[in-house]
């Protein structure tokens, strides 16, 4: 297959145009999603927004199959048609299975645990596993193929279909439900534009694929299974320990605290997991990784640290005053924030290396520990809750680093120090300004547009002169990344564009 041999050179092209694309398109799709968020939270009470936690639970589950499958192909050097074949049928097999296993669960368990009205979420997400498990083989061909201009192309297509459906049916009366059918009608409009770009053959078992596919995709499916219950455990514990509404608070603190960040280091899996893959050896794959960690913190942990400051007055100005209560877990959930950030990145470099067993070994105890925490202090509140997260998602960043580099010599500690130090360090300057400015602002009843571009505007100041100082080099590596990501803006290219432009 044409995909399967990539020089060094073709590699490191096609991955700049793929984060050239995504970082058009994500930050498009984002704000999208964060506008609906923002309208729908004034349309829909935090109690059902609890619930559609609960049913998004539903809809998770389907990263088992699109994770086993599908990485198990773009991992491999090469991928025949049998291989696409029989991962396709291993995929609709276990979809089938997740679809069939939902509907029992919403009968009995969700209805004595959660009510009725949640079971009715539940059985409505619950064709979602079905529809992830269809896109898994042609989604790992474009991945094989660094095809991430169509990849971005086909995400922002789904989430515009998805805002313009969910908003729609809310303002339609249709209340909570409109967030699991929008959800849907995003993710079959995401199915049918994977399938015209990269068709999955008719679906066969033949052994000897199979079994290969199966010694990789079983361990990464695992690890997804584990992936899936941590990121659910929370609002599964929450939802039936304190009821709906803490359910939706927390929900509303976790999306804003960690998810839209991991949504920006999905880029690893998007980008980073296919092209770490293509690596030729060790020492280029962990420069590339390095480099990963260091864009990705630079750019966001400045931001995490302008959430903490601004939530008092950002989270109740966007959402509505109802949502006040999730202010402070939002600012705790911010240092979780971060912590999953990097260890998305070494997530991406143990699978690329095809170390699926340990990516298991780690999503499994991340699970059991962080679902432990939350049953322990959730009778303390959502507050207690986010201090717990924040906790084992820092511990389990020591515990990824550690697994990643097990070699002899090898120092996890002093590594991870390394990648996260310039934009650990330049945020201290940020905070210490911007933070006692936002107390003069809020003690001064100063509006929140104003409010939100000057604590904005300093921190960001502040940031960016703190690492000029600091670290001249991490600031040097971003702008030759910002004129390789956006050629268009190199002065020099844009000036010789504008020499042949004839004046009057």
């Amino acid at each position: 297959m044409p995909d399967d041999s990539l020089t060094h050179a073709e590699l490191r092209t096609r991955t700049m145009r793929g984060l050239r694309w995504v970082v058009v398109a994500r930050p498009i799709g984002e704000v999208l999603l964060v506008g609906s968020m923002v309208v729908l939270a004034h349309l829909i009470s935090p109690a059902e927004f609890g619930r559609y936690a609960i049913a998004a639970i539903a809809g998770s589950i389907a990263v088992i199959p699109l994770a086993g499958v599908s990485a198990a192909l773009v991992q491999r050097p090469s991928a025949s048609r049998e291989h696409l074949q029989a991962g396709f049928a291993l995929a609709l097999l276990i979809g089938l299975a997740l679809v069939a296993i939902t509907l029992v669960a919403a009968s009995l368990i969700v209805v004595p645990l959660y009510g009725a009205r949640t079971a009715e979420f539940v059985r409505l997400a619950s064709p979602l596993c079905f529809i992830a498990a269809a896109g898994a083989v042609p989604s790992a061909r474009l991945q094989r193929r660094l095809a991430i201009k169509r990849f971005s192309i086909i995400e922002l297509s789904s989430t515009l279909v998805r805002v313009s459906a969910t908003v729609g049916m809310a303002l339609a009366g249709l209340n909570g439900f409109s967030l699991v059918l929008g959800w849907l009608a995003g993710e079959l409009v995401e199915l049918g534009l994977l399938w015209a770009s990269a068709p999955a053959p008719a679906p066969r078992l033949r052994r000897a694929p199979t079994k290969e596919l199966l010694s990789f995709g079983a361990p990464a499916s695992f690890a997804a299974a584990s992936w899936f219950g941590f990121r659910n455990c929370d609002y599964a514990i929450i939802g039936a320990r304190l009821g709906a509404l803490p359910t939706g608070l927390y929900f509303r603190a976790y999306t804003l605290g960690v998810e839209y960040q991991k949504k920006v280091s999905s880029v690893m899996n998007t980008v980073g997991f296919p092209a770490l893959s293509r690596t030729q050896n060790r020492e280029e794959m962990e420069a590339l990784r390095v480099w990963m960690v260091r864009t990705l913190t630079l750019v966001l942990f400045p931001l995490l640290a302008l959430l903490a400051i601004e939530a008092p007055v950002l989270v109740p100005w966007l959402f509505g005053h109802r949502w006040a209560p999730a202010v402070v877990p939002t600012q705790i959930l911010a240092v979780g924030g971060a912590s999953t950030l990097v260890i998305d990145t070494a997530g991406a470099s143990l699978m690329a290396s095809g170390r699926a067993r340990a990516v298991m070994g780690f999503g499994w105890g991340h699970f059991c520990v962080y679902a432990v925490a939350v049953f322990l202090v959730a009778p303390f509140g959502i507050t207690a809750v986010a201090v717990a997260a924040a906790t084992v998602h820092t511990l389990f960043l020591l515990v990824a680093y550690v697994l990643m580099l097990h070699g002899p010599g090898e120092q996890p500690l002093r590594c991870l120090w390394h990648d996260i130090m310039p934009a650990l360090v330049s945020c201290v300057a940020p905070v210490a300004l911007a933070l006692p400015a936002s107390v003069v602002l809020r003690n001064a009843d100063v509006a929140a547009v104003p409010y939100v571009a000057v604590v904005s505007l300093i921190g960001i100041t502040a940031y960016l002169v703190t690492l000029r100082v600091g670290f001249p080099s991490s600031l040097d590596s971003l702008r030759r990344f910002a004129r390789q990501l956006l050629p268009h803006l190199h002065r020099p290219r844009l000036t010789r564009r504008l020499a042949t432009v004839d004046t009057p």
